[in-house]
């Protein structure tokens, strides 16, 4: 097997798929700036060669728009590789001439992306009318053109399974293998931090996607064609036929485009992306296991009760809870451990970004129940701005700030009904709050958010919560008394916009003990938070806030879990992972069977192993 190396070009694309997780960078303005350049490219293409590489890819967004696409393929054809491919939409490949010099100047793998058999189905989901007209184009083309020169294709299909379109694999089989596509890649939609809130709606649980795969097999057999299947466990469709299922490997590296030296100058944290059963432990398969999606809810459930218990194992009269670090938990599910940790604690906060797998009418009317029944005391809402990309420091996370105005404005609207609403209060660490204030990028976000929070509260009050996050792990803590006048001064207008807003501000503190955060960075967090107290009134959240599995720092990449509660890819967190689960980063496990996971029962213990 070879050695393949797939170089990221940028963000620009011609398509504007609904699950894309790019899409928050497409919408920065001039964001085609930031594509790799042609120079970057072709450094990469000959650090490729240097290095062992033996076969090369190009992905994006989407590279064939380039205009040196055609050149970078000739580039790396002279540069010695004669195994090129590309991961495609297939659309600038429906113009007859690309399709003939693509070919010509040695591009010979083609992974297509397409992910429903119609064009209604598809271009839908692409948002692109025409797409897949386009892309069935363009495969002829590449055809005739690979034909005429006698040049072998190898053909992929990649298709993102959602509800829509993943009962329709046979129709994609029969739709491309005609065509010479032998190899079908599938993947369920995977959550991430900046496509959480989405799903609620594009969730497919394991068991749909074995019945499209078996749906699809006479199919598969008629053209000698198979699944690939990605974020599935092989052991799920292994016994389908094993002639039918060519399991997932690892064997690709990626050349991230914001890596701006050498491949891997980023060491990524342990990211707790997936879960393992028992019979994991001797299964024969490679995989990394199930995703955590897919963990079942009263799992996680069981693992948010656990941590609360941990922290207060009684009650305390005024103390709500903070629960937060719900963003995989279903409606209902949500509802449950609240009104689960109610009955044990009291009546809770909720903390949320109203970015998660409850929508945000859901989440609103989950308030206004949850607090009629005396369970929701509190909803604290957490924002984030516009910020650097976590990881790439290249582009822009869009941040929240626009689905907390939409759910304060349901909010409202519950209320103008003469419904009771919990307590309103709005979450921010320091810095952010002060980029509100000064930041031009920003202007006139804070003013319309606070307008939203009064209307919602209404006659009732609302706070701002202020939080100092942690400082740099790993430097020096800064002089915090020697910066006293600077605190204080800093302080004192985060307290005047607050009042001018017509909002409470309060300082949020949280011991270091809370914080997981060595003694040196604690105290100096603890003095600086004495300093700005005197200002504002504290409110110390140490018998409060509690970090569970699903919230803790392997979880950041989906959570939206602030900084300052959860550090980054720091050591792991204190508190076991949800019982029964356990994988690279889940080491605390105890018996399972995958508890029915309501998609599949106990069915899925017979195929595991």
């Amino acid at each position: 097997m070879g050695k393949l190396l797939s170089i990221e070009t940028g963000f620009t694309c011609n398509s504007r798929c609904q699950y894309c997780t790019q899409l928050d960078y497409r919408v920065i303005p001039q964001a085609d700036q930031l594509d790799l350049t042609t120079e970057q490219i072709r450094a990469r293409i000959l650090w490729a060669k240097d290095n062992g590489h033996d076969e090369l890819g190009f992905s994006g967004g989407e590279p064939t728009i380039r205009p040196d696409f055609l050149d970078l393929v000739a580039f790396a054809r002279d540069t010695g590789f004669d195994r090129i491919a590309v991961t495609t939409n297939g659309r600038m490949f429906a113009y007859p001439k690309f399709a003939d010099q693509a070919i010509a100047n040695g591009l010979t793998r083609f992974t297509f992306s397409l992910h429903g058999a119609t064009p209604e189905l598809h271009d839908k989901i692409a948002v692109a009318q025409g797409a897949l007209a386009q892309a069935l184009a363009g495969l002829d083309n590449l055809t005739a053109a690979a034909k005429r020169r006698g040049v072998k294709l190898h053909l992929m299909n990649n298709q993102i399974l959602l509800p829509e379109n993943t009962s329709q694999i046979k129709e994609m089989v029969s739709l491309l293998a005609p065509r010479g596509v032998r190899l079908f890649m599938i993947q369920p939609f995977i959550a991430q931090r900046s496509n959480v809130g989405d799903l609620g709606r594009w969730f497919v649980p394991y068991d749909a996607i074995v019945a499209g795969v078996r749906d699809a097999l006479p199919v598969l057999a008629q053209y000698g064609a198979r699944i690939k299947p990605y974020n599935v466990p092989n052991c799920l469709l292994t016994p389908l036929g094993r002639e039918f299922i060519e399991p997932q490997f690892y064997g690709i590296s990626v050349f991230r485009e914001f890596e701006q030296e050498n491949i891997g100058e980023f060491k990524p944290f342990k990211a707790r992306q997936w879960f393992r059963i028992d019979a994991c432990q001797t299964c024969q398969e490679t995989c990394p296991g199930f995703r955590i999606e897919q963990l079942p809810q009263e799992k996680m459930v069981a693992a948010i009760v656990s941590a609360a218990q941990e922290l207060r194992p009684e009650p305390r009269a005024g103390l709500s809870l903070v629960v937060g670090g719900t963003e995989l938990l279903a409606p209902a599910t949500l509802a449950d451990a609240l009104a689960t940790l109610a009955a044990q604690h009291g009546p809770v906060a909720l903390l949320t970004a109203a970015s998660e797998r409850s929508t945000r009418p859901q989440l609103a009317q989950l308030a206004v129940d949850a607090h009629a029944q005396g369970q929701l005391a509190e909803l604290v809402l957490l924002a984030q701005p516009m910020d650097q990309r976590f990881l790439a420091q290249r582009v822009l996370e869009k941040g929240n700030l626009d689905a907390l105005r939409e759910l304060l404005l349901r909010l409202a609207d519950q209320r103008e009904r003469g419904l009771a609403l919990p307590k309103l209060r709005i979450l921010l660490a320091i810095p952010e709050f002060l980029r509100l204030l000064n930041d031009e990028a920003l202007a006139g976000q804070w003013p319309q958010l606070a307008q939203a929070l009064l209307r919602a509260a209404g006659e009732a009050s609302a706070d701002l919560l202020l939080a100092m996050p942690n400082f740099a792990r790993g430097q020096e803590p800064p002089g915090v008394d020697l910066q006293r006048a600077d605190n204080l001064a800093m302080m004192q207008q985060l307290v005047t916009a607050a009042h001018a807003a017509g909002l409470r501000p309060v300082l949020v503190t949280l011991a270091a003990a809370q914080r997981q955060i060595e003694p040196k960075r604690g105290e100096a967090t603890a003095l600086l938070e004495a300093q700005l107290a005197t200002l504002a009134p504290a409110e110390p959240w140490d018998e409060r806030l509690f970090r569970h599995a699903l919230a803790d720092g392997p979880m950041e990449f989906v959570t939206w879990m602030p900084a300052w509660l959860v550090e980054r890819h720091d050591a792991p967190g204190r508190h076991a992972e949800p019982e029964g689960v356990r994988g690279a980063s889940l080491t605390a496990a105890k018996t399972v069977a995958l508890d029915a996971a309501r998609t599949g029962g106990d069915r899925w213990a017979g195929r595991v192993g």
